[in-house]
């Protein structure tokens, strides 16, 4: 629960400011169009909320599984797991995208003012889920990259305690 809420607020803080950059100093719809997202899923929405909820599941559980928790499997120089470096990145995107009003299918005419209010908002949510995923997965590591005499390389984890109570082992002796 601690590395989710430091996690989110540092996505959160970084969605606020790239959002406040992106509305005082960029033009509106900078983005339109421009993510891998609005080109695969298109500027339509579906002709029924089942089959938009479908496409909605379709891209983002492929993107949750790829981009937020797989890379979590090897862990930075400084311990922090790859899968949270997305985790910022994307919000600082949100924030560049609600600033600029650059949604596909934009609701508001003109550029959208930083507010708390895109807290609420279904996207933020998304990517809330995006972080909580993140950070729910910092266990799975195994390997990392090590900095020794001005070298990288990567190394696997030894083979993790799994607690005084669980026994992987088939043997009956170590049965506690």
């Amino acid at each position: 629960m601690v590395r989710f809420v430091a996690l989110f607020a540092l996505a959160a803080a970084g969605f606020l400011i790239c959002q406040t950059i992106a509305y005082l100093g960029l033009p509106q719809g900078l983005l339109r169009g421009a993510s891998a997202g609005a080109v695969v899923t298109g500027d339509e929405a579906a002709s029924s909320f089942m089959i938009e909820w479908a496409r909605i599941i379709a891209w983002n559980l492929p993107v949750l599984i790829l981009v937020f928790v797989a890379p979590n499997v090897l862990r930075l120089a400084s311990g922090i797991p790859l899968g949270y470096l997305p985790a910022i990145t994307m919000t600082a995107y949100m924030g560049i995208i609600t600033g600029t009003n650059s949604f596909t299918m934009a609701a508001e005419v003109g550029k959208i003012a930083p507010s708390l209010e895109w807290l609420a908002n279904p996207g933020f949510y998304e990517i809330a889920a995006f972080v909580l995923a993140a950070a729910a997965t910092y266990e799975i590591a195994r390997w990392q990259v090590v900095t020794a005499g001005g070298k990288e390389s990567i190394v696997r984890f030894p083979a993790m305690s799994r607690g005084p109570y669980v026994s992987w082992s088939t043997s009956s002796s170590s049965a506690k």
